[in-house]
């Protein structure tokens, strides 16, 4: 049976910057810059309009971590697909290890991989395009090993690898291979938040403000310029698998928002080890509603010791109504990541939001480059809500001889 795609309303949900790329054929899809800029979304929208354009074709998106791709690169292509009004001829399904697909019309799929087990990889076949979102996160062995993937003088369609990602080093392999030389199979595309106009006017103030507070993150987030960013406040930490079921405290940290993020952070600490859970990370939604989907779907934490931001008090106790053990984090903002700071950090895989975050993390500077003792406000939430858990626990006297101890040892 043969369907009839109407694809006239396409220009209303795709910035003009992208438009050269959805008939773009060389192998190597570069499209890099700064925060905002609509590059994932370019990407998942390419991916979705070949498939109700060609046939045949069996698309692989890839990230680092598996449990990072569900509420990235996957929900990217959902919403592409809803935009486009073409939900109806789009299947999607998850089997229970995990592994998830989208099966669309024309004979064409979308399966979903992450490198933390490469051996999925190796045993995928006839891979027809590959989508790479965040594309810093992976060493130069892990590019090569899915630029063998994409093989076959028997695929009718051109085979192109699209990468997504922010310049955040100019030290890294990728500069190297696509920026420092000229790749004949490679169209690179640079775009920012100007190129963007679904942005949303916070998020502008919160990137421009970067200017004046950190000058070299402002050059990355901003301008989508190659530089390194200065002063990242947690450099170290490790990504495990889930938290330990042995500790010896255990607390939530909760950072109110709605234009920013409100994010919710699960702690267990042993010892001088601090491991992480990233619980509820949702922007432009009312406290209520996280309420809602905590009792829905973690109701035990609601017995876990929750340490909010102080600054919201009528919010703390709509938590507190709602039958939560909670109470106003100390806020004290510099002596609170030094707490941190003299922890072992571990934050699970699936944690994609502090994982970003805890990436660019920086400390403002000066007009000389000179660090500040205060972190740059953006791209912030989920630290505050582990620096408020964290902080609270195990970062004064107040909290008892043993707070003390696990602080310092």
């Amino acid at each position: 049976m043969s369907v009839t795609i109407d694809l006239t309303q396409f220009p209303r949900i795709v910035n003009e910057a992208y438009y050269p790329i959805f008939h773009d054929r060389h192998r190597y899809l570069v499209l890099y810059g700064g925060a905002g800029s609509g590059k994932s979304v370019a990407a998942a929208q390419k991916i979705v309009y070949r498939c109700l354009t060609e046939s045949g074709h069996k698309f692989l998106g890839v990230r680092k971590i598996q449990n990072t791709i569900r509420e990235s690169m996957r929900a990217e292509i959902v919403d592409a697909i809803e935009k486009m009004g073409v939900r109806s001829l789009f299947a999607y399904s998850t089997s229970p290890s995990g592994e998830m697909t989208i099966v669309g019309p024309n004979g064409n799929t979308i399966i979903f991989r992450g490198l933390d087990d490469p051996e999925k990889i190796k045993s995928i076949k006839d891979i027809t395009g590959i989508w790479i979102e965040e594309a810093s996160e992976l060493h130069k062995e892990d590019f090569d090993q899915l630029d063998l993937r994409l093989r076959g003088k028997h695929l009718k369609n051109y085979k192109q690898i699209i990468l997504t990602f922010n310049p955040i080093s100019d030290q890294h392999w990728l500069k190297k291979h696509f920026f420092d030389r000229i790749d004949p199979d490679a169209t690179v595309l640079k775009t920012t938040y100007l190129d963007n106009r679904f942005i949303d006017a916070d998020y502008v103030r919160r990137l421009e403000k970067l200017k004046e507070t950190n000058p070299s993150y402002y050059r990355v987030y901003a301008l989508g310029e190659w530089g390194v960013l200065k002063g990242v406040i947690y450099p170290d930490y490790e990504v495990v698998d889930k938290l330990p079921e042995h500790f010896e405290i255990e607390a939530l940290g909760l950072d109110f928002g709605y234009n920013h993020p409100q994010a919710l952070a699960h702690v267990r600490i042993d010892g001088r080890d601090v491991y992480i859970d990233e619980v509820y990370y949702e922007r432009e939604k009312e406290n209520g509603a996280m309420i809602g989907w905590v009792e829905a779907n973690r109701p035990e934490l609601k017995r876990i010791k929750c340490w909010a931001d102080a600054a919201r008090p009528d919010l703390i106790e709509e938590c507190r109504k709602a039958g939560w053990y909670i109470d106003k984090a100390k806020k004290d903002v510099f002596a609170g990541i030094n707490t941190v700071k003299k922890m072992r950090l571990h934050i699970t895989a699936k944690s994609k939001n502090i994982l970003k975050e805890i990436k660019t993390y920086c400390w403002k500077t000066d007009k000389e480059g000179n660090a500040l003792d205060e972190p740059v406000k953006i791209g912030d939430d989920a630290m505050d809500a582990v620096r408020y858990a964290v902080f609270s626990e195990v970062g004064g006297p107040e909290r008892g001889a043993k707070s003390m101890k696990v602080a310092l040892i």
